[in-house]
């Protein structure tokens, strides 16, 4: 055996013995949990005297031994006993390594799920927010934007709801930092990019660093971005590189908005976020595109004057103005 495994099944064999002494809140406990699940070889070495202590402890076991010892033919047979259990010993090792293994598998796992932080970041009707998050990384939230922040010990994750937000990482290889909405995922170690949840798509832009892009399922390839390149998902889409202009989705915190080619669903989208009633759009097929710069506080005006760019009426309707084809 090697020294360094000898070593560890000496630990197992003492924290055994004080944790059957110990009370159930005793400080102690605290410090073998922490010893117990940092190396997957020690919850294997622990688990291993504990079922031979229970083995060895059980009176039935004890009983069946003292039998088998009694019995003629297993003197008689001690060769050919001594052949299989041999055999049997080295089967049941191999299957207890392989249980143990498993078990202290799914309880690292279970020990990763639990999480360090959790909260729930949420900016009203043409609010923005700044925040800088417990590792450095800072999220700097567009207008009516909701997002939940868990911190694990294996990843930093951003669940983004709606909205849009603009993400600057702090590097941490050993945490990736990942963004999931309905439809993406984006996993990071380093950056800032931009994550703009619209009612028909997701858009990720980067302004620097490298990304990862999927699907929130998993069920499509992922695709990889780097500096300036921006990517789309519809439902039922797998994640494709667009020609736009990266610096367009980091607009928002200069006070203008940036309309490249954007359908009605996202014109309605993003004035939604800086006005009430919100604006919603009727539209059952293709609808116009617009393109336009415009700062935040000049929106009543870009309402007001889109039916004379584009083929469209805005009227509002009960609690919406609802722009449809004209």
């Amino acid at each position: 055996m090697h020294k360094h495994d000898e070593a560890i099944r000496q630990a197992a064999v003492r924290w055994y013995m004080r944790m059957r002494e110990a009370a159930p809140d005793a400080p102690e406990r605290t410090t073998f949990e922490v010893w117990l699940m940092t190396d997957r070889r020690h919850q294997a070495a622990y688990q291993m005297v504990e079922s031979t202590m229970e083995d060895f402890s059980s009176t039935e076991r004890l009983k069946a031994l003292s039998s088998a010892m009694s019995q003629k033919q297993y003197f008689e047979q001690s060769a050919r006993r001594k052949k299989l259990s041999k055999l049997g010993s080295g089967l049941a090792l191999m299957l207890l390594c392989v249980g143990l293994g498993f078990f202290g598998r799914s309880q690292y796992v279970q020990w990763q799920a639990l999480p360090l932080s959790t909260q729930v970041h949420t900016t009203s009707v043409a609010q923005l927010s700044k925040q800088t998050l417990a590792d450095g990384s800072v999220i700097t939230a567009n207008a009516n934007t909701t997002m939940e922040i868990v911190y694990y010990r294996h990843q930093r994750l951003i669940k983004l709801s709606r909205g849009e937000a603009i993400f600057e990482v702090t590097k941490d290889a050993e945490r990736p930092f990942v963004v999931e909405t309905p439809q993406a995922k984006v996993t990071v170690l380093g950056t800032r990019f931009a994550v703009n949840q619209l009612s028909k798509k997701v858009r990720i832009s980067v302004d620097h660093g490298r990304v990862q892009v999927g699907r929130s399922d998993g069920s499509a390839p992922t695709l990889i971005l780097h500096n300036g390149e921006v990517a789309e998902i519809e439902p039922n889409s797998t994640p494709h590189k667009v020609n736009r202009q990266a610096a367009d989705s980091f607009s928002f915190i200069s006070g203008r908005i940036v309309f490249d080619r954007a359908d009605m669903f996202e014109v309605a989208d993003t004035l939604s976020r800086y006005r009430n009633p919100p604006v919603h759009a009727a539209f059952a097929a293709e609808t116009p595109k617009v393109n336009a710069v415009l700062k935040i506080s000049e929106l009543e005006r870009f309402i007001s004057t889109l039916p004379q760019s584009v083929p469209v009426s805005v009227k509002p309707k009960e609690d919406a103005l609802v722009i449809a084809p004209k």
